[in-house]
């Protein structure tokens, strides 16, 4: 999962903070050898951060202005959360 993270991230370019499902698939995977329940917390956090971010620097985000971002989680990171807390459940 860690390789096909730094795949994607090569590829995409996105790291955290850029407002994408990495914000909440990296802490994710950071906390998958604790527990699952441990990743998926980790996701909601990383996922709930997006919202926070008013620019986004990757992503199909990036091309929407900051008003339109504002409080809103990133759908990717939404999708990560979801699984995880899926997975945990």
């Amino acid at each position: 999962l860690r390789a096909g993270l730094a795949r994607m991230q090569e590829i995409g370019g996105a790291h955290i903070g850029d407002r994408t499902m990495v914000d909440a698939l990296s802490p994710a995977l950071e906390a998958l050898g604790e527990s699952v329940a441990a990743a998926a917390g980790a996701a909601r956090q990383g996922a709930n951060f997006t919202a926070t971010l008013t620019r986004a620097k990757a992503g199909r985000a990036a091309y929407i202005n900051a008003k339109q971002l504002e409080g809103h989680v990133d759908p990717g990171a939404e999708a990560v959360a979801r699984l995880f807390e899926h997975l945990a459940a």
